[in-house]
């Protein structure tokens, strides 16, 4: 349980029998989307692990301060684990201490073109901003409404076939663009496509692991969000350079350890909790993508299901949509959280059908854009 007035939690040694709750069965996606939007919205106090029995699924709600994304991960690979396997790693190993100082020092210090490196990466994002604040069309309104949280989750999966093609097409026509980035740019341009007016900036959730030892054990949050301007309306590829200069600079992690040491400077305060929302409000998009967790080899996905995890992220203001990405197999499952009573869920399923159903459709849609746009010219 989180301790008031510090960032502290306490430690329980095991979830009580009212951790554990059981919900009719979902048959069908609908079904299946109501029920893990009625886990969030259900009234009363909230435990930090709570699990939700819904039929054949089994919803692992958590508070955000236990950990990040890995958390999610770890336990799904935990569930399914038998005795012959044994025990998850990551519940046996001890958590390594003084860890961001340790990575700072171990990524910067001993190597000082990192921080030249990063500070590139910091114009070149700026430049990407600037891109983005030219193309933007009329003033925001600041007309305000009452709003109070109606959290709701839209879940649509890639095929296989569909993934193979956008996966040769990125190797043909972006190769600088990895799996996540051409997802993220497909969300962006569906969400444009549909009429989901976005702000310029992306909040993408950038797991800080990536830049520790292999003998460096954190189980907590070790993710940062960092804004980018990642456009639907320009092309990949220059967008995916500036993302991978941002990734091997080490940026997120300077930033981690800016973050982490305001969080213990300054004093706890509790946020305001939000009750207006701008009547016509643009998406401030949040973007978490998982990849394929190679801890989850060890997992017996059941065959020719369509094995996919999903979840309902909690979005960060009224007008948030946060949207996770993970794969399964050689199937891409796509969750785009929201308020419903904010954004119509009809867009959002609009917009997500676009990129499941055809995704080439829309990665090429961009050249011919850019093809008319310069014959008008």
């Amino acid at each position: 349980m989180p301790q008031p007035g510090t960032v502290s939690w306490g430690i329980a040694q095991s979830i009580g029998d009212d951790a554990v709750r059981e919900v009719g069965p979902a048959a069908t996606s609908a079904q299946l989307e109501a029920a893990i939007a009625d886990v969030r919205r259900r009234a009363g106090e909230r435990l930090p692990l709570e699990v939700t029995i819904c039929g054949e699924y089994l919803f692992i709600d958590t508070a955000h301060g236990l950990s990040d994304g890995k958390l999610f991960v770890d336990l799904v690979e935990a569930l399914h684990l038998d005795d012959s396997d044994g025990a998850s790693v990551w519940s046996l190993e001890p958590e390594s201490r003084h860890v961001i100082p340790r990575a700072l020092l171990r990524w910067f210090a001993l190597h000082p073109l990192r921080l030249r490196d990063a500070w590139r990466a910091v114009k070149a994002m700026q430049a990407l901003n600037q891109q983005s604040l030219e193309g933007i069309g009329r003033p925001e309104s600041s007309e305000t409404v009452p709003w109070s949280p109606s959290p709701a989750v839209v879940i649509r999966q890639s095929t296989a076939a569909s993934e193979a093609a956008v996966s040769a097409w990125r190797k043909k026509n972006a190769p600088s663009a990895g799996a996540a980035t051409v997802a993220l740019w497909l969300v962006r341009c569906a969400m444009d496509r549909v009429g989901l007016e976005s702000t310029p900036a992306v909040t993408i959730a950038i797991n800080c692991r990536r830049y520790l030892d292999a003998k460096t054990t954190v189980n907590g949050n070790f993710a940062v969000g960092l804004n980018v301007a990642i456009s639907g309306t320009r092309p990949i590829e220059p967008q995916a350079r500036v993302l991978n200069a941002v990734y091997t600079s080490g940026l997120p992690l300077a930033v981690l350890g800016i973050v982490s040491a305001s969080v213990r400077i300054k004093s706890a305060a509790d946020p305001t909790a939000a009750d207006r929302v701008l009547r016509e409000p643009k998406v401030k998009l949040m973007y978490s993508d998982l990849g394929r967790p190679p801890s989850w080899d060890r997992v017996p996905w059941a065959e020719g299901e369509g094995g996919q995890f999903a979840g309902l992220l909690d979005p960060s203001a009224p007008d948030a949509i946060t949207v996770m990405c993970g794969v399964v197999g050689k199937e891409r499952t796509y969750s785009v959280s929201f308020h419903d009573n904010v954004f119509e869920r009809a867009k959002i399923e609009e917009a997500m059908n676009l990129i499941v159903t055809d995704p080439i459709l829309l990665l090429e849609s961009l050249t011919g854009d850019l093809v008319e746009q310069q014959d008008r010219v």
